[in-house]
């Protein structure tokens, strides 16, 4: 029994602090919302479009990508921000006028994304993902809050 103790006491410990590390990971997947469960599978996505974009070769696999990112995007026009939230009034109402706005430019540019893609021009469409890009920075830089990427 003696050598077995520190085991006894280290299994007894760990069933004693699993329900704790349970309940603070359920807690902080509440913190995701609709629309960082919609922006994080666009990330991913997007990734793939960026390493693939110059690749002619590749293009059909692209555009079912592109097809994912602009569903996304459609979406996220009907979600709320987290920073919307802490807002009220008119305040709150110029943040979504300017993220809507924001929004739907990125749904314009993934929508000539599109189209450069399947007209084959994949340097329109290289140059087309280099403002999507800039867009999604500066979308970021004013919309999400500041701890997150």
């Amino acid at each position: 029994f003696m050598k077995k103790r520190p085991l006894i006491l280290t299994l007894a410990l760990l069933l004693v602090t699993l329900p704790f590390v349970q309940a603070n990971h359920h807690e902080e997947e509440e913190h995701h919302t609709e629309l960082e469960d919609q922006m994080s599978a666009m990330n991913k996505a997007w990734r793939s479009i960026r390493r693939q974009i110059k690749d002619p070769a590749k293009n059909e696999s692209t555009l079912a990508l592109v097809a994912k990112v602009k569903a996304g995007a459609q979406k996220s026009l009907d979600l709320t921000p987290m920073l919307a939230e802490e807002q009220k009034g008119a305040a709150k109402e110029k943040f979504m006028a300017g993220y809507l706005k924001a929004m739907k430019r990125t749904v314009g540019l993934i929508g000539q994304l599109e189209k450069a893609l399947k007209a084959g021009d994949n340097a329109g469409a290289a140059a087309i993902v280099g403002k999507l890009n800039d867009a999604r920075k500066k979308g970021h830089e004013n919309f999400k809050p500041e701890d997150e990427d």
